[in-house]
C-alpha cells in the first residue's frame, strides 16, 4: 500500500501506529509540505481523522522508543503497544532508564493507568532525572534567561511566527510590566501589510511533569490576556507533556494561543496557533499612549 493508501480512513479502520508513522515518514522524507504547500502533518490529520498533536506526539514518541531499544538491545516487541502506553514509557525512560528497561522488557501489557501510576511514583523519586531538571529550573530568572536565549535567535522567531525567511521581525524584549490585563514574559513586534502585530510569550515554569491543574492555571491567563496579541505562546520545557495545553486550548477555543516545547538549547517543537482570537482587544492596549512608550511603539 501507499503511504497516502495506510492513512487514509486510519483512525476508523484502527490501523496499527507504526504503519502510520512510517507512512507518514515516508511522505516527509522528500520535504515537510506536499506540492501544493501544504504541511504533510496536516495533510495527514485530515486522512486519518487524528489530530496534527496526535501525530507529532507519535513520531516523537516512536523515534524515541526505537532509538531506546536499540541502544539498550532491548526486546522490539513493545513497539506494538499502544501509542498511548508508549507515550507514558518514554516520560519514565527519560526518568529512569533501568525502570523503562524492565516494562519493555516484560511480556506483561501494563495498562495506562499503572503506567502513569508508575510515572508518578518514579518522578517523585528524589535520584530520578526528572527530579533533578526540576531542582535545576527552581530559579525563576535561570528559567526565563535560558528561555529568552532559545527565543531570541532570529530564525526561529520567524518560524513561530510563520514568517518566511528574510522577513523583517523585531527584537525579542522583556514586557515591561506595569499594565493591568496582561502580563507574559516577553514580546516582539513587527507589521503585516502595514499593521502592528504584537505577540507574547510566557513562560512556564514546572517543577515536575505537566498536570491538569498546571495546566488549566496556565490556560487560563491565556484566556484572558491571549485576546491583547495577535499570538500567544505557552512555553514549556521539552520534558513535559503539552497534551493537557493543547486539548486545553482546543477546549476553550483559544485559537490564536500557540505551545512552544523548549530545550535546553532549542526550540524542539512548535504547535502553531489556529486562528485569530475570537474577542480581539489588541486596539484597547495599543491605544494605551503610556504602555504604547513603555513598548516602544511609536504612537
Amino acid at each position: 500500500m501507499s503511504p497516502i493508501e495506510v492513512l487514509t480512513g486510519a483512525r476508523s479502520r484502527e490501523v496499527p501506529w507504526p504503519l502510520i508513522v512510517q507512512a507518514l515518514r515516508d511522505l516527509m522524507s522528500a520535504g515537510s509540505v506536499d506540492d501544493q504547500g501544504r504541511p504533510w502533518v496536516e495533510v495527514a490529520a485530515h486522512l486519518t481523522g487524528y489530530t496534527t498533536s496526535q501525530l507529532w506526539i507519535s513520531i516523537r514518541t516512536y523515534a524515541f522508543m526505537q532509538k531506546f531499544i536499540n541502544q539498550h538491545d532491548l526486546p522490539v516487541h513493545a513497539l506494538e503497544w499502544p501509542m498511548s502506553n508508549l507515550e507514558v514509557i518514554t516520560r519514565i525512560a527519560k526518568a529512569n532508564e533501568d525502570q523503562a528497561k524492565k516494562i519493555v522488557c516484560s511480556t506483561d501489557l501494563l495498562t495506562l493507568r499503572n503506567l502513569r501510576n508508575i510515572y508518578d511514583q518514579t518522578k517523585k523519586d528524589p535520584t530520578s532525572k526528572i527530579s533533578a531538571m526540576s531542582a535545576g529550573l527552581q530559579s525563576s530568572k535561570s528559567f526565563t534567561d535560558k528561555l529568552f536565549k532559545n527565543l531570541s535567535v532570529k530564525d526561529a522567531l520567524q518560524e513561530i511566527l510563520g514568517l518566511a525567511e528574510g522577513s523583517s521581525v523585531g527584537r525579542l524584549k522583556i514586557w515591561p510590566g506595569r499594565y493591568p490585563y496582561c502580563h507574559p514574559n516577553f514580546y516582539v513586534d513587527f507589521m503585516i501589510d502595514r499593521k502592528l502585530q504584537l505577540v507574547a510569550f510566557e513562560g512556564l515554569r514546572f517543577y515536575g511533569d505537566v498536570n491538569s491543574q498546571v495546566a488549566t492555571k496556565a490556560a487560563l491567563k491565556a484566556a484572558v490576556e491571549a485576546t491583547f496579541f495577535a499570538q500567544y505562546y505557552l512555553c514549556a520545557p521539552s520534558w513535559v507533556s503539552t497534551d493537557d495545553l493543547l486539548s486545553l486550548r482546543d477546549r476553550l477555543g483559544l485559537f490564536n494561543v500557540g505551545i512552544i516545547s523548549v530545550g535546553e538549547e532549542k526550540i524542539v517543537s512548535i504547535a502553531h496557533p489556529l486562528g485569530p482570537s475570537v474577542h480581539d482587544r489588541q486596539s484597547v492596549l495599543l491605544e494605551d499612549h503610556a504602555i504604547r512608550a513603555r513598548l516602544g511603539i511609536a504612537p
